[in-house]
């Protein structure tokens, strides 16, 4: 864990091992042209990088550097690469993903759900929607908009559309309810 309360993980180093092995294999083997292995090689970088895209790959220990520059040597060895088609082959070989390094934080202290700290539960756990489902919960103060009470992990939150209309996405006709509350409001009003 971090000084700022969030939690940092790398790849195993088994799984790192593992998975080098899988690519050296592929831009070792003879069989293939550079093109090939670049095509086999993006869906298993992909993969490996999505399923780790939570884990810090800062640092040479994790980097695929070492791996991207020798793929770079081999492909440029073939008569038919210059050092542009290389590099894009190298690029379509390991694709960029989209990560988010960091995004788990920590339970302050000794804190518990069983603890009665309504407030720090329902602030965490609205960390969990997104877009305008969080932005409301945060004008509320993390209570529902219909009865009041605060919004915990054992109910659902549901985004209400205060005038009907599902199309009004203004900031003053949504409201952060329960899900129980959500259901009493459409059944109160006819509504299935």
């Amino acid at each position: 864990m971090q000084e700022n309360g969030k939690f940092r993980t790398y790849p195993s180093k088994s799984n790192h091992k593992a998975f080098k092995e899988k690519v050296k294999e592929i831009i070792n083997c003879s069989n293939y042209g550079s093109e090939e292995k670049a095509r086999l090689l993006a869906p298993l970088v992909r993969g490996w990088r999505q399923y780790h895209q939570h884990c810090t790959m800062t640092g040479a220990k994790h980097s695929l550097w070492f791996i991207r520059n020798r793929a770079f040597k081999v492909f440029n060895k073939e008569s038919k690469n210059n050092r542009c088609s290389t590099a894009a082959l190298v690029d379509k070989a390991f694709p960029p993903v989209p990560c988010s390094v960091n995004g788990h934080v920590n339970v302050t202290g000794t804190k518990s759900p069983y603890d009665g700290d309504l407030a720090y539960w329902s602030k965490r756990n609205s960390k969990l929607y997104d877009g305008e489902t969080s932005k409301a919960l945060r004008r509320q103060n993390h209570a529902c908009g219909h009865c009041g009470l605060k919004m915990l992990g054992e109910e659902q939150v549901h985004l209400h559309h205060i005038d009907g209309n599902h199309n009004n996405w203004k900031t003053k006709n949504l409201l952060a309810i329960h899900e129980s509350c959500h259901d009493y409001i459409h059944m109160s009003k006819g509504k299935p």
